[in-house]
């Protein structure tokens, strides 16, 4: 039996006659094992006797580079919407798929060395995407709220709440532009040297992966357990960050989704939270932006009250949708208090009465 230790957390991962063990060690206390609605992490993962007998295959790691150097490239010549998401999300994917994997290894010291600057810059590089892809987000976001306004040839939306999403359009577009042309001087600096370490990285790493991978499973679970641990009760407050740090369980679950149906599920429920709480932020960011950018903003039927009447019922779906996760997921892993219901932004400021407010806005 051989137990890997991550002094940072505690934990201790291994594997112990071909089945996944993580049990955290306390300094006065007996070890807690976590498991998953009737499994533990010595079994969970491989829980039918088909999937006792498989390990995953090794993933794609070096091709996903190559794209991103590519997308890179991409943005660097002409940031489309595509290409800009995509290398965005596939620069965070990589920096949680690639820590994990180092951290399977034997001490590599060129391999971390090589990382830790990928990641910085990396770190950077999301940075310079982050207002294109916002612009692109709530300018998507506004052209599907335009786009509902008339149905059957009837019109919904007021004519005061489509001129201001038209202002804030334009608004957007503008920004959406100076976004595009700080983003190529960035990449024009730090072009080279991403794409210098992320080769340094891939020589280093490539002689020691593995071939074969147990499933990422346990370790998405863990870190979903300690996240919802630390966060119990989701609020307008708090749930961009919940969403944000719950990415690296979603991405590491989707490395082994393919090959482990309890790595699919996760993946599949973390999606789910990712989207609907997705959805409550980009209305309350777009809330935010129309507040500082449309005059005389109160009008009760302009724009502002629609977005925060959709703001309001996306947050109430995003709390449902982690509540629905967290009853499935946490049931025998340690996790006690359900999280509670609550009026998510009845009580926040610039929230009124959703009813009243869109019907208003939409007479």
């Amino acid at each position: 039996m051989h137990f890997m230790l991550n002094r940072q957390t505690g934990y201790r991962i291994g594997e112990q006659e071909g089945k996944l063990t993580a049990r955290r060690f306390h300094p006065a206390g007996p070890a807690v094992q976590y498991g998953c609605r009737g499994y533990s992490l010595l079994n969970f993962a491989f829980h039918s006797p088909k999937a006792q007998s498989a390990v995953l295959p090794h993933p794609k790691w070096r091709r996903q580079l190559e794209i991103w150097r590519k997308l890179l490239a991409q943005c660097a010549r002409k940031p489309s919407r595509r290409s800009v998401h995509a290398l965005r999300s596939l620069t965070l994917r990589l920096q949680v798929g690639l820590e994990y994997f180092l951290s399977k290894q034997a001490a590599n010291p060129a391999a971390a060395r090589a990382f830790q600057h990928w990641c910085k810059d990396g770190k950077k590089l999301r940075k310079a995407l982050e207002p294109v892809r916002d612009a692109d987000v709530h300018l998507a976001r506004l052209d599907s709220l335009r786009g509902t306004g008339a149905s059957k040839g009837k019109q919904h939306l007021s004519p005061r709440c489509i001129r201001e999403i038209d202002k804030l359009k334009e608004r957007l577009r503008r920004r959406r532009k100076a976004g595009i042309n700080k983003l190529i001087v960035a990449i024009d600096a730090r072009g080279k040297r991403l794409n210098r370490s992320s080769k340094e990285l891939e020589a280093a790493l490539a002689p020691h992966m593995p071939s074969k991978l147990h499933s990422t499973a346990p370790e998405a679970l863990r870190i979903y357990t300690e996240l919802n641990n630390e966060l119990p009760n989701l609020d307008a407050g708090n749930m961009h960050e919940y969403r944000k740090r719950l990415k690296q369980a979603r991405y590491l679950a989707e490395i082994s989704a393919a090959a482990d149906p309890l790595a699919k599920r996760l993946a599949a429920a973390f999606r789910r939270i990712h989207y609907a709480a997705g959805e409550w932020h980009d209305w309350q960011e777009l809330l935010r932006k129309a507040g500082h950018i449309l005059p005389g903003h109160g009008e009760q039927d302009g724009l502002i009250p629609v977005l925060e009447a959709l703001a309001e019922t996306a947050l109430h779906r995003a709390l449902g949708q982690c509540r629905r996760t967290a009853a499935r997921f946490l049931k025998n892993v340690g996790y006690a208090r359900p999280l509670p219901p609550r009026k998510p932004v009845a009580s926040e400021p610039g929230f009124q009465s959703e009813d009243i407010n869109f019907q208003a806005a939409t007479r």
